[in-house]
């Protein structure tokens, strides 16, 4: 038989192209014997005739997506869906073809394809890019002009991972089978960029496309870099004079000048900070509890570090926002935060077709009669007809989402398209890296990681899923109010630490994760949250675990049993670095006025760190102390303050 790409496309890939509902009907009919009849043309044109008369025609070299069919659907249809299913099990019934055989609902085989790694960088690229339509190939030209950074991941569906957008490529050789989960879908710049990297990394994981090089050995800056750079440090001296405590007028004209230095430059990650940073000046303003010094610190530290950077650290060229084709997001559980009397929900999606991960966030306040925002919080709407317990626990297919270039999540409305909320399964099938496999690699991935302050920004950043084999423990820190557990993973994956800490707008969380590794509800079998290092181990904050059913901490309700756990040892003091932190976060809360106390009390945290072993942050903090706020000798001090506090340390033996 003459179509290899029919016969190569797994049953994860047809599913990307059409959904799990058509797939699975269509592997149940051909099972059945109630497939359509095929007839195969000798240039490859494949045609189906079903038993209700549709005819459905694919043509030589086309996907399964641009196939006629005499029904009235136009896109993947269960007829398209269901002629690629026939002609798989026809070309293995002809003759060997390399397939295996997976099972259907009834116990039948139906053969798909055998997954092979390879390299989509040995496709047709300069076609590709010589058909793209003329605003495809206009972003692709501004695209490369600017430079783009590029993540690849290799195997049986190689992936690639640019700012906003993510194609795999389904179908060895054919470029036809390249899905991006941008609107075009695929035949875009994306992919044309996806083919490039794969062809020009070498093996490597991950390569910068056009531009300039990734940062500057040499002093020179071109004339809109030095006003970047400037409006930054007009930012910081101005927080180091008059404190956030002056309120957000002082601030507003420095960050407008920021603002539109970014805009010129084409600087996405510094207008995701600058939009960050403004609104943590407003919470101060509004007496919001949204409001951190830290988080100040940790904002004004990513600006200065960015224009630092080079290229890549300040997003130069990456859209701001990007509209996505239509998707199907599952929720991998979500968190509440309280803010005062307000709260924030945020819940984590996944695309199943290419893992990436999406946040849908809101910040509630109190209605005037409302005395406990809690109670009510998981049924607020996150976005019209999507609860926060119904978004957290479920699943949305979307066609008018907007993915924004740190992953937040925009949900549009109007006549052509719409969101549809669904349950989920308990379990999920996604693809690496967001499934991880065992802890070491994911370790290492962390560990060689750019301090955050260069990393790009991300609102779910080192979110995993991990499937579990056994629940080693649980124990409770009554001091720190900290829930702790362990897991094995399978196949010799390693231990993955659990940590929750108690949070008043989720007073039922502790006890649903104790529960839930205490096997009240099955065995666990899946644990889905972001990962840190900590004291050489890897922690997961646990956002959802998948037992017998799906378990979202943040949203479960009282059960009526008591999950007791033991006690665990009390944590340790702050360390010093930590105060460090805290000393730089007070001198941009306080400002100029509060600096020679702030000045006395660092003295004998300069002399700690010292004597410590940390001569190096010594330095840095006392040359800040003695140069009266200034902004240079504060940023040579916060930058390595925040390298050395982000550093993971040795590893868990």
């Amino acid at each position: 038989m003459a179509r290899p790409d029919l016969r190569a496309l797994t049953d994860d890939g047809l599913i990307q192209l059409a959904n799990a509902g058509l797939v699975k009907r269509a592997l149940r009919e051909v099972a059945a014997g109630a497939g359509p009849a095929l007839a195969e043309a000798e240039d490859g044109t494949v045609e189906a005739r079903f038993a209700d008369g549709t005819i459905t025609r694919l043509g030589p070299g086309r996907p399964p997506g641009e196939a006629t069919c005499t029904c009235p659907a136009s896109g993947m249809c269960r007829h398209r869906v269901a002629l690629v299913v026939a002609y798989r099990a026809a070309a293995v019934a002809d003759g060997p073809a390399g397939g295996a055989a997976f099972g259907t609902a009834d116990g039948a085989a139906i053969p798909t394809a055998e997954a092979v790694a390879w390299d989509p960088g040995t496709l047709d690229g300069a076609a590709l890019e010589a058909g793209l339509g003329g605003a495809a190939a206009a972003e692709l030209r501004r695209l490369l002009a600017v430079g783009i950074t590029v993540g690849l991941e290799r195997g049986a569906v190689p992936a690639a991972r640019l700012p906003t957008a993510t194609v795999r490529f389904l179908v060895p050789d054919a470029v036809g089978y390249a899905r991006c989960d941008c609107a075009a879908g695929g035949s875009c710049a994306h992919v044309a960029l996806a083919i490039r990297a794969f062809r020009e990394a070498a093996g490597a994981a991950e390569i910068r496309l056009g531009g300039a090089a990734p940062a500057r050995t040499d002093t020179a800056a071109t004339p809109a870099e030095e006003g970047l750079a400037k409006a930054v440090d007009r930012v910081v001296a101005g927080l180091l004079e008059a404190g956030v405590v002056s309120g957000p007028e002082a601030h507003d004209g420095a960050l407008v000048r920021l603002r539109r230095a970014a805009e010129a430059r084409g600087a996405t990650q510094i207008l995701l900070a600058e939009a960050d940073l403004a609104g943590q000046l407003a919470a101060y303003a509004g007496r919001h509890a949204a409001y951190d010094a830290v988080v100040v610190l940790a904002l004004a530290t990513e600006l200065l570090g960015r224009v630092r950077g080079g290229e890549a650290a300040l997003g130069l060229g990456q859209p701001y926002e990007t509209a996505m084709g239509k998707t199907r997001l599952v929720s991998l559980g979500a968190r509440l935060l309280a803010r005062g009397r307000g709260a924030t929900a945020r819940v984590a999606l996944a695309d199943t077709d290419t893992g990436a991960l999406l946040a849908l966030e809101r910040e509630f306040a109190p209605g005037e009669a409302e005395a406990d925002i809690v109670a009510g919080l998981p049924g607020r709407l996150l976005s019209p007809g999507l609860s926060v317990s119904g978004t957290g626990q479920g699943q949305i297919l979307t066609s008018v989402a907007r993915r924004r270039a740190d992953g937040l999540l925009a949900l549009g409305q109007g006549t052509r398209g719409r969101t549809a909320l669904l349950p989920r399964d308990a379990r999920v099938d996604l693809p690496a890296p967001l499934a991880a496999r065992d802890v070491p690699s994911i370790r290492r991935r962390l560990a060689d990681r750019p301090p955050a302050f260069l990393r790009p920004r991300d609102r779910l950043e080192a979110f995993h899923v991990f499937a579990v084999d056994a629940v080693l423990g649980q124990a409770w820190a009554p001091g720190a109010q900290t829930w702790q557990a362990a897991v094995d993973l399978p196949e010799a994956g390693g231990t993955l630490h659990l940590a929750r800490a108690y949070d008043p707008a989720a007073p039922q969380a502790l006890d649903a994760l104790a529960g839930a590794c205490s096997g009240r509800w099955g065995p666990v079998r899946q644990v889905a949250g972001p990962v840190r290092i900590e004291d050489g181990a890897l922690v997961c904050d646990p956002w959802s675990v998948s037992v017998d059913r799906l378990v979202v901490p943040d949203l479960a309700v009282p059960d009526g049993a008591g999950h007791p756990v033991p006690p665990a040892p009390e944590l340790g003091p702050a360390t010093l670095l930590d105060e460090a932190a805290a000393l730089l976060a007070n001198a941009l809360h306080a400002g100029r006025r509060a600096f020679a106390a702030n000045a006395r009390a660092g003295a004998d945290l300069v002399a700690r760190l010292a004597a410590a072993g940390h001569p190096a942050s010594a330095a840095r903090l006392s040359a800040f102390l003695a140069s009266g706020a200034q902004s240079e000798p504060f940023a040579r001090a916060a930058l390595w303050v925040a390298a050395m506090r982000d550093d993971p340390g040795p590893a868990e033996a």
